[in-house]
This record gives C-alpha cells, sequence and structure tokens, in this order.
C-alpha cells in the first residue's frame, strides 16, 4: 500500500469521503506516523503529570484503579457527562467501579492517556481496537473517529485487512472498512477466492453489514461481480456475488441488469430453469435483450418453436438490428439460416458469430480456402482469439501448418493460458505439436522473419513471431514491450496493458524499468509523472527508449515552434542510441511527422526515406502527405499505392489514398476501407457529407445510422444532429445531441448545436 505521492494512488487520500474529478491528480500530504508504539512506555511517560487531585475521580477494574481528570473524562461523550455530573449517583463518588463494563485495565489506563492527549497512536493495535469498542459503548465521537482513521492507516496486506475488517463491521468504522476494502481489491481477482473474503462479500448477511458502514452499493458488487465473471464465470462465488447485487438494486436498470447477468451464469451453469427464471424476470423488468436469453433457455429444454416465435416478436416490435437476426438464425435450419446470418452481418458486420458459421459451413463443403478467407474478413479489422483459433484449425486442415503455428503463437500473446479445442488442449501443447510439422526457428531466423513480418505491415505476424522468440527466452523484457506495441496496434489493450506490466517486472536494469513505468502511466493517462520516469531514466542512462518516450510524450499536445524544436532534439538524441531498425525506423516516422507539423518538408521528406531503406513500410504514408503538401497529388496517389502493395488489406491506407485522388477513385477507397475495417467512421461521413452536398439529405442520414447502429462514435452522432438540425427534424437533432454529449460532457460545437436546437424548437411550440 505504498503512496507514489498523488491523490490518485494514495491509500489515505482514497478514505477521504467525496472526489473531486479534477484533484486526481495533485499531489497527497501523507506524512511517515508510528503506529507500532506500545503502551508500557507511554504510561510511564505520563505517570509523571499531576492529577487535579480534588476534580479527580477513580475506576476500577477488580483490584485495579485508574484515576481520571473528572472534567476530561466527562467531556468524552454526553453519557459520561450525565454520568459524573448529573443527578446519578456517580457524579457524588470518588470511586466507580467499571469491572462489568468490558474494558481491561490496559484499555482504560489507555483511555485516561486518551483524555489528556488526545491521541490514540501511542497505543499498540489490540488497544485501540478496545478504545474503538469503548468510544462506541459510551458515544465517544471523537475517540472513535480517531480510532477509526489510526487503525485504517495501519492495514498493510491482506491478512491485515481479514483481521480488522471484523472489527470494523462490528463497530461500524467507516474509515478501517473502507481501508480494508480497498486492500481486498488491489489483490483481486485472487483475493475474490479466499473462503474469508467470500464471507465477507458473498454471505447472505454481507450486503447489510457493509451498508451498515456505509460500503454496500451496486457499483461495487457490480465491480466484483465482472470480476468474478472474468475469472469463472460458472462459480459460487459468481452466483453469490451476482445475488448481492440484485440486494444492492435501487433502480430499474440496476435490477434488469443484476437479473439479466444471473440469467446469463445460469445458462452457462447449464441450469436452463433458472436461467429462464432470471431472463423472464428481466424482461418483465423492461430488459428488451433478456428476451434472447429466455430464447435460448427455452431452446435448450426443447422449446424450439417457442424461442423463435420469441425472437420474432422482438424483430416486429423493434427497428431491427444485427444481433436480432443472429438469434433467429438459432433456431432457422439450411437456407433460411444463412440468410439471417447475412443480414445480420450486413446490419452490424462487427458481430463474429456469422463468420465463424459460414466459415464452419464452407470447411464442411470441403471449401477451405474460401473457410479461411470468410474468417479473414473479421479477424482483419477485430482480432479475438476464437477467431484465431477456428483459423489455426482450418489451416492444420489445409496442411499449412507454418500458418496455423503462427495463429497459435499470436492467440497465446492475447491469452496466454488459453485452452483450444472447447478447453481440451493447452495452446502450448498444440505449440509443441505444430512445431514437429514446421523448421524450428533459430534466433537468427526470428529477427529475419520479424523484420520480414514487420515490412510486410504483417502484425499478427510480428506478434506470432515475438511470441516464439519470448518461448525461447521469456526473460527478454523488451519483447514485451514491443508485444505490447504490437498489441495496442492491434486494439488489444488489455493484453497490451499485462505485457506492458511483465516487461516491467522482468526488466533487468532501472533505467529500463523507468521506460516501461513511464509508458504505463502515459498509457493510463498520467502524462506528468510519465514525464518524470522518462526524465529520471535519462539521468541514469542516456538510451533510444529514454528518449523516444520523452519525445513521444511531449508530441502528443500541440506544439509551438519551441516545443517541436525540444521534440526534433530529443527524437535525433534518440537515433544516435544503439537501438534495432525497427525502432529507428519508428522515430525516423514520429520524426518526419514533426517536421511535416513545422512546415520543413525537406527534411520530413529525407526522414521518411531514410525511414523505407531500413524497412519501416508505414513511412509510405508520410511521404505521401510530404508529396500532397508540395502539390505533387499524383506522387503523394503513388506513394499510398506502394504502400497498398505491401500491406493489401489496410484499411487504413485505402482512406489515406482517398485524400489524394477524385471523387469517384476516393468513394471507391474509402468503400474498399469500410469492406475491410467496418469500424473505421470517416469513410461513412465522407460518403454522408457527399449526399449531405447532393442534396440527397434522407440517405445521407441513413449513410450514418448504419454505422451508428453498432459503433454510436461522437462525431457521427454530431454529423447526424447537423443534418437533422438542418433539415428542421429538431427533436432527433436534439436527441443525438444528447447522446454525444453522454460520449463528451465538454465537446462545444456539439454544445452548441444542442443549445440552437433546443432554442429553435421552444420558438416554434410558442
Amino acid at each position: 500500500m505504498d503512496c507514489c505521492g498523488f491523490i490518485l494512488e494514495c491509500p489515505k487520500a482514497a478514505l477521504i469521503s467525496g472526489c473531486d474529478p479534477n484533484s486526481t491528480y495533485d499531489h497527497c500530504k501523507c506524512f511517515e506516523e508510528n503506529a507500532k508504539s506500545n503502551l508500557g512506555p507511554i504510561v510511564e511517560k505520563f505517570v509523571c503529570l499531576s492529577l487535579e487531585e480534588d476534580d479527580s475521580v477513580t475506576f476500577c477494574v477488580r483490584d485495579k484503579e485508574i484515576s481520571f481528570v473528572r472534567n476530561k473524562i466527562a467531556s468524552l461523550s454526553s453519557p459520561f457527562k450525565a454520568m459524573l455530573y448529573g443527578g446519578f449517583v456517580e457524579s457524588k463518588r470518588k470511586t466507580i467501579d467499571f469491572s462489568h463494563d468490558g474494558v481491561s485495565v490496559e484499555g482504560l489506563r489507555a483511555v485516561e492517556v486518551y483524555t489528556r492527549t488526545s491521541r490514540v497512536d501511542l497505543f499498540c493495535p489490540g488497544i485501540v481496537l478496545e478504545l474503538l469498542s469503548f468510544a462506541n459503548r459510551f458515544c465517544c465521537e471523537e475517540m472513535k473517529s480517531a480510532c477509526d482513521a489510526h487503525l485504517a492507516s495501519l492495514v498493510g496486506d491482506i491478512e491485515d485487512a481479514l483481521i480488522l475488517i471484523d472489527y470494523g463491521l462490528e463497530e461500524r468504522a467507516t474509515l478501517l472498512v473502507a481501508s480494508c476494502l480497498q486492500v481486498l481489491l488491489r489483490e483481486l481477482p485472487s483475493s475474490l477466492y479466499n473462503p474469508k473474503v467470500m464471507k465477507i462479500f458473498c454471505s447472505s448477511e454481507a450486503t447489510e453489514r457493509l451498508a451498515n458502514v456505509g460500503h454496500a452499493s451496486f457499483l461495487l458488487y457490480y465491480f466484483l461481480s465482472q470480476v468474478a465473471m472474468e475469472k469463472d464465470r460458472v462459480s459460487n462465488t459468481t452466483v453469490m456475488l451476482l445475488e448481492r447485487l440484485g440486494e444492492c438494486s435501487t433502480e430499474r436498470w440496476q435490477r434488469m441488469l443484476a437479473l439479466h447477468q444471473l440469467g446469463c451464469v445460469m445458462f452457462e451453469r447449464e441450469e436452463y430453469k433458472d436461467a429462464c427464471y432470471y431472463f423472464e424476470a428481466a424482461a418483465d423488468a423492461g430488459h428488451i435483450y433478456s428476451l434472447a436469453g429466455l430464447a435460448r433457455a427455452k431452446y435448450k429444454v426443447g422449446q424450439q418453436y417457442s424461442a423463435y416465435k420469441l425472437i420474432n416478436s422482438i424483430i416486429s416490435e423493434h427497428k431491427p438490428t444485427g444481433w436480432m437476426y443472429q438469434e433467429r438464425s438459432l433456431y432457422n435450419l439450411g437456407r433460411e439460416k444463412i440468410v439471417d446470418l447475412n443480414y445480420a452481418s450486413e446490419l452490424d458486420p462487427t458481430l463474429s458469430f456469422p463468420y465463424k458459421y459460414r466459415a464452419v459451413a464452407k470447411m464442411e463443403e470441403g471449401q477451405i480456402r474460401a473457410a479461411i478467407s470468410e474468417i479473414d474478413r473479421i479477424i482483419v479489422f477485430k482480432l479475438s482469439v476464437d477467431c484465431l483459433e477456428l483459423r489455426a484449425w482450418l489451416f492444420i486442415a489445409a496442411d499449412d501448418y507454418e500458418s496455423a503455428l503462427r495463429d497459435t503463437l499470436a492467440l497465446l500473446a492475447l491469452e496466454s493460458n488459453y485452452m483450444m479445442f472447447h478447453g481440451r488442449v493447452s495452446g502450448d501443447h498444440l505449440v509443441k505439436l505444430l512445431n514437429h510439422h514446421v523448421r524450428s526457428w533459430s534466433p537468427a531466423d526470428c529477427w529475419i522473419k520479424l523484420y520480414d513480418r514487420w515490412s510486410s505491415v504483417d502484425d499478427i505476424g510480428s506478434l506470432a513471431v515475438i511470441n516464439q522468440m519470448l518461448i525461447n527466452d521469456p526473460g527478454k523484457s523488451f519483447l514485451r514491450f514491443r508485444q505490447s506495441l504490437l498489441l495496442l496496434r492491434l486494439n488489444c489493450q488489455k493484453a497490451a496493458m499485462r505485457c506492458l506490466r511483465l516487461a516491467r517486472n522482468h526488466s533487468s536494469s532501472e533505467h529500463e524499468r523507468l521506460v516501461y513505468e513511464g509508458w504505463i502511466l502515459y498509457d493510463t493517462g498520467h502524462r506528468e509523472e510519465a514525464l518524470s520516469r522518462a526524465e529520471k531514466s535519462i539521468s541514469i542512462e542516456r538510451t533510444f527508449e529514454a528518449f523516444f518516450l520523452k519525445a513521444y510524450i511531449l508530441a502528443d499536445t500541440n506544439l509551438d515552434p519551441e516545443s517541436s524544436t525540444y521534440v526534433i532534439q530529443l527524437l535525433e538524441e534518440a537515433l544516435r542510441c544503439p537501438s534495432d531498425g525497427l525502432r529507428k525506423g519508428q522515430a525516423l516516422n514520429n520524426l518526419g511527422s514533426i517536421y511535416v507539423e513545422c512546415g520543413k518538408l525537406d527534411q520530413a521528406e529525407n526522414c521518411y526515406i531514410n525511414a523505407l531503406d531500413i524497412k519501416h513500410t508505414r513511412a509510405h504514408q508520410g511521404l505521401a502527405r510530404v508529396y500532397y503538401l508540395k502539390n505533387e497529388l499524383k506522387a503523394a496517389y503513388d506513394e499510398m499505392t506502394k504502400l497498398l502493395e505491401k500491406a493489401q488489406y489496410s484499411a487504413s491506407a485505402f482512406e489515406k489514398r482517398s485524400e489524394y485522388s477524385d471523387r469517384e477513385m476516393a468513394k471507391n477507397d474509402l468503400n474498399m476501407a469500410t469492406q475491410l475495417d467496418p469500424l473505421r467512421t470517416y469513410p461513412y461521413r465522407y460518403r454522408a457529407a457527399v449526399l449531405m452536398d447532393d442534396q440527397k439529405e434522407v440517405e445521407a442520414v441513413e449513410e450514418l445510422s448504419k454505422a451508428i447502429a453498432f459503433k454510436p462514435d461522437l462525431q457521427m452522432l454530431h454529423l447526424r444532429a447537423a443534418f437533422y438540425e438542418s433539415i428542421g427534424d429538431l427533436t432527433s437533432a436534439i436527441r443525438d445531441s444528447q447522446a454525444a454529449l453522454c460520449l463528451d460532457p465538454n465537446h462545444m460545437e456539439t454544445l452548441d448545436l444542442y443549445n440552437r436546437a433546443r432554442d429553435q424548437a421552444s420558438h416554434q411550440q410558442k
């Protein structure tokens, strides 16, 4: 529970009620506390302090006496004040028996010290716990708060948390419980399967006990249930957490979500009657998606027609979307099944099941290459382990063991413990089997293959080669780092972060570790801290990666001329440091981009040409931009064509080439970009704008609506809102503006459009 010095990651700052989003990156006010002092020396230290004999009172615990200053103990709480100065007999006595009030002699001595010092950090944890109980029993709120805060600061690991959380729950110590929860949450997912932790979160009285200290919330249990489902969807822990999630639901949408997820878990557990119950309850509450779950559960218990009828009713009562036709295909046969799946892909090309089904169907017909081409259609823009696994099996069927090995290695980079063939074969074991059918790769072979895949813009192939290199030498942190860069390029953020953390953990030197920490901080939004790590790494050793990181961070802003010059100097310094051609090609490419921003086109051109000389193929794109800015349109178009010759499946290259051609050729390139990667939004916006220019307003809105149905992008929502405003459909303009503002509440253009549309609508109503 070390504090890094900033509020966002400070354990103590996290215990303070409330949150100011603007202060999360500010420095916290941590200070060292001496938490392990014991009672003996403290009592001796204060024994010399004189008591006011005339105003003293003695409390007895069996045969031991402890003297107090009457007004000081009376000031602890209203009950003590009433007892010592009110109409009770104790107000007249000099000695009061405390033997039957559940406090020890040591505890009572600690109370006496507290009355004179207002400190609890002088005592051992056991005594502070006794003070907490004493404070609760006699309503000593200030003492309770002090004990609560001090005990919260002592929670350092999961053992401490498991011991202290029961005391916190029993005594309703909010900060102590929060501190214990903080430790337990930081140890997820492993802590979730500790029996003691399960009892804290999963038992039938768990939510009530946590609610008593203000920590039973829908968000807490939603988070815990998501972690549990990701770890093991069918475990009893997952079920119990989802049941607690339902108990914490205070709004209708929360209850719908909890019921739906319980239905999903019961379905996975093959408890179909229970699944039907939960799906039906969620659907009755208004959760339309639960009807699809209900249909699947009914199908599993033999009610096929009922399932088909249910999905048909969804299609007829709501605007059709891809998932509806995908669901209906499950209950169709033959040609009708294929028709539904094709329409599902047309409405939502991001759904993976239709591609997988069509690939398997072609495989069963003996069309192996056609099956591979079908699954390629989704892998090229949406990488997932299940699609890679299917393609690996298809390559095995085609006796293409090298390609099967590539896909299996890439799959293991995404999920290292993946079990293939319905959980029967580990990915590592399949790699061993496939290695018997391909020539083994030496370290030199791996580097040659990596350069070849990199220059071909084959990110999956590059990922596979690096994973093979890691199998041969798992301790190489720089390989983990390269793997993380490729995974980011493939939009696999979670796997990329895992690799980056492994790179940090396996780093062999301080300066290398600082670089990887810098990337982790940068990728999680901590720009200033990342910059600090880069500078510290440079101060230890001047390396390519440290200079590159610092330049990359500084370049990620609107650079003024002075800042641009500094970034150029950093990249030039990086290029002087030892590194391989792959990284130097990237540095030259980045340097060319900075030169372009500064208007230094000749220097940019030299950078891109030098990058191409060392096989950095993506530099074609930068060079094309230089030619375009020099008004050499044909040269720019030709340069992008060279890139497409090497990266024929690059949607971004087709999209970029469209900027250097006439409208008809641009339209063809953008259509190809959409075909290769339907998630890219620029082609839809371009086509919609062209239709709007041609005064085809309805078609323009439909073009945007096609993409928004499966990717509600900010820019597309804003553009459609603007189209609606221009044709006088203010209700739709306001709706789309509101949706866009949900994605970015501070988007000024959308805010202006939203306010303008509302004003116009209010004037029309008047």
